[in-house]
């Protein structure tokens, strides 16, 4: 077969062949055998209309729209298996023109990256944060745990970072008050971030009986029907300002609000614990760590036509999870004030390095030999038909095309353990980590709070801001240290 093709990008080609006019003539016969079978045509049974009559009723252009579709992918399938030439997405249709016995057809076929250069992953040291416990962190944990325990006071004074206002909040649009942003008594942490976005910026060394206005957005706030500006104006009103007085750290407080007796003994156990728990962030993210590592090495000129289809399919399952939430797309950008082309931005993001991930492991794949033997993939379709409702159809879906997605699958993730048998996590003087001792002993651990401070807080009360009574938080994981008999006492 007579074809050009030629490198219209790193990995795209342009096949360009010819249809005959003879081929397209058998075609158009096809075709119109095929539409037949759609039409009521009086006189004639179902699919038996002669062609004449079936592109009179549907029009000569239609007709030979459907004959070229028709004729396009059995010629350019045989192309490319004549020349190993493998889609990574469908082939796309660039060009049709007419030539002088037919007519010429341009296709434009996207191929799978590679990598030519790997990046070092044998006997690869990564550096990774420590997780020894720094003096500063302990400080600060010890420091959180006593502010669950604190109480606020009235001061004569300017505010600055960690004090506490009480403000009236209200806010303005086109001269109409905007109810969802209008609060009074509000009691705010300065510097906490928890309010509006820049909110703090406008707080430095307010006193009580200030009044403070800004422009600003208000997130989840509908844009104007005559306006493209999100932005609200908003006043805040000083009513009063309040000191954070955090309990005197010492033996006897450490006994009656803890399980333990002294600040030393409080201090060694909660390094320890702390220490632990990062030691076991460390475990769970390294994989991450080490993958990371090696995609910002990685050189891949990965085609628009291979992120878009990516992308499309995120979208589509991510708009597949909210309806089953029964949830709708603004639904969700009103309540992570995100808006549509951040949103796009994200996933685009996520396309890529998804599939950066996949050429990646499947470049190592290759270089190591690395394989998923029938033995070891039929115990994985015994094992998936087990535990499905339909075991059968399992099976069925497993023999078929879901079973090479399924051992690509296995395929990459045998790549990612060769990677991290190869790695090896150092801290920032080269000293390695072994991972595998984790955490010898078991400790109970929760997901931190969500509260934040609100309104109801007075004079004298205790502050109960992100931080649960009786336990600290470190990177997003919570110890117990609560006194279970003060517990029980209260």
């Amino acid at each position: 077969m007579t074809a050009t093709i030629t490198e219209s990008g790193t990995y795209e080609r342009l096949v360009g062949f010819e249809i005959t006019d003879e081929e397209l003539d058998a075609a158009k016969t096809v075709a119109a055998r095929r539409l037949a079978k759609d039409m009521r045509v009086p006189g004639f049974r179902p699919g038996r209309a002669p062609r004449r009559v079936v592109e009179a009723a549907v029009g000569a252009e239609r007709l030979r729209s459907e004959a070229i579709d028709d004729a396009i992918p059995p010629k350019l399938t045989e192309l490319l298996e004549e020349n190993e030439i493998v889609p990574a997405v469908t082939p796309s249709l660039e060009n049709v023109d007419d030539g002088e016995s037919g007519i010429n057809v341009e296709i434009k076929v996207t191929l799978w990256p590679t990598i030519d250069d790997l990046p070092n992953y044998k006997n690869r040291e990564i550096e990774v944060e420590s997780p020894e416990v720094k003096p500063d962190e302990l400080d600060d944990q010890v420091g959180r745990m006593l502010d669950q325990y604190a109480t606020v006071e009235e001061v004569d004074r300017p505010a600055t970072d960690g004090d506490y206002i009480s403000i009236d909040l209200s806010a303005e649009r086109d001269g109409e008050t905007v109810e969802e942003a209008s609060a009074t008594d509000l009691l705010y942490e300065i510097g906490s971030g928890l309010l509006l976005e820049g909110f703090d910026d406008h707080l430095d060394g307010v006193a009580a009986g200030d009044s403070v206005t800004f422009d600003g957005p208000l997130p989840g706030l509908p844009t104007a029907e005559d306006s493209d500006d999100d932005d609200v104006t908003f006043t805040v009103v000083i009513n009063e300002v309040k000191e954070k007085i955090r309990p005197e750290l010492d033996d006897a407080w450490v006994e009656e609000n803890t399980e333990f007796d002294t600040v030393s003994e409080l201090r060694e156990v909660l390094e320890q614990r702390i220490g632990e728990v990062k030691m076991k962030n460390l475990v769970e993210g390294f994989p991450d760590i080490a993958l990371n590592t090696l995609l910002e090495e990685t050189e891949i000129e990965i085609p628009d036509a291979l992120l878009d289809g990516e992308e499309n399919d995120m979208v589509h399952r991510f708009l597949h999870r909210l309806e089953e939430q029964e949830l709708e797309i603004n639904d969700y950008f009103a309540a992570t004030g995100m808006d549509q082309e951040a949103f796009l931005a994200d996933v685009r993001q996520g396309a890529t390095r998804s599939l950066k991930t996949r050429i990646l492991l499947e470049a190592v794949a290759a270089e190591e030999g690395l394989d998923v033997p029938d033995d070891e993939f039929d115990r994985v379709v015994e094992e998936a038909a087990q535990r499905s409702e339909d075991p059968d159809g399992m099976t069925k879906a497993l023999q078929g095309s879901a079973g090479l997605s399924a051992r690509a699958d296995m395929l990459r993730d045998k790549a990612a353990r060769h990677i991290l048998d190869n790695v090896h996590p150092v801290d920032e003087n080269g000293n390695q980590i072994d991972l595998e001792i984790a955490t010898a002993e078991t400790i109970e651990m929760e997901h931190g709070s969500d509260d934040v401070v609100e309104g109801e807080v007075v004079e004298g009360e205790v502050v109960t801001g992100e931080i649960v009574t009786g336990e600290i938080i470190t990177d997003d994981q919570t110890i117990d240290i609560t006194n279970e008999s003060s517990e029980e006492e209260e």
